[in-house]
């Protein structure tokens, strides 16, 4: 109640559990870094000024979540940015055994590098609901899509995920 009277400290207290939340859909959907910071910062800016929006009897994530995947969605629809700021990034993960991690890394660079290469609509729906483990009605209610519309977005976008994959990769089976 205190967030939506305009209270900038309970602001901070409830966007600290989300944050890396945020970041990692920004990151997910635009697949560059240094864009998915922007974007955070973008998110939590016009959170913070549209206080009066939120509805304090719902969940604050979905709100939060919201506002993230519509600002990705705009920054993602610029032409200039698509021009400006390359898809793929590499990552680097940290899994044990010097072989596996290699493999894993090389696996992981390759699919992000084929997510970033899907239609918004897909990259929005695998990211929301592979990466952030959202159930289809938490998906809905952040990207007021409907759930059979998300249920079919996922399907698709993970049969052509897998089809780039394959494609770009022949050697690589994505499901392992």
């Amino acid at each position: 109640m205190r967030f939506h009277n305009g209270d900038a400290a309970a602001f901070s207290a409830l966007v600290a559990p989300h944050t890396d939340t945020v970041y990692t859909l920004c990151l997910r959907i635009s697949g560059n870094a240094t864009e998915a910071e922007d974007l955070v910062q973008d998110t939590l800016l016009r959170a913070l000024s549209r206080h009066q929006s939120y509805d304090p009897s719902r969940s604050f994530r979905p709100w939060l979540l919201t506002i993230t995947t519509n600002l990705c969605r705009d920054r993602l629809r610029t032409v200039w940015w698509r021009r400006v700021l390359p898809f793929s990034r590499s990552h680097e993960t940290s899994t044990p055994g010097p072989e596996h991690a290699t493999l894993a890394s090389q696996r992981d660079s390759q699919v992000r590098v084929s997510l970033a290469r899907l239609p918004i609509r897909y990259r929005e729906a695998l990211s929301l609901y592979y990466f952030d483990d959202m159930s289809y009605r938490e998906m809905a209610s952040i990207t007021g899509v409907s759930v059979p519309a998300l249920k079919q977005r996922v399907r698709r976008g993970r049969v052509m995920l897998k089809e780039m994959v394959s494609e770009l990769y022949p050697g690589l089976d994505p499901e392992t």
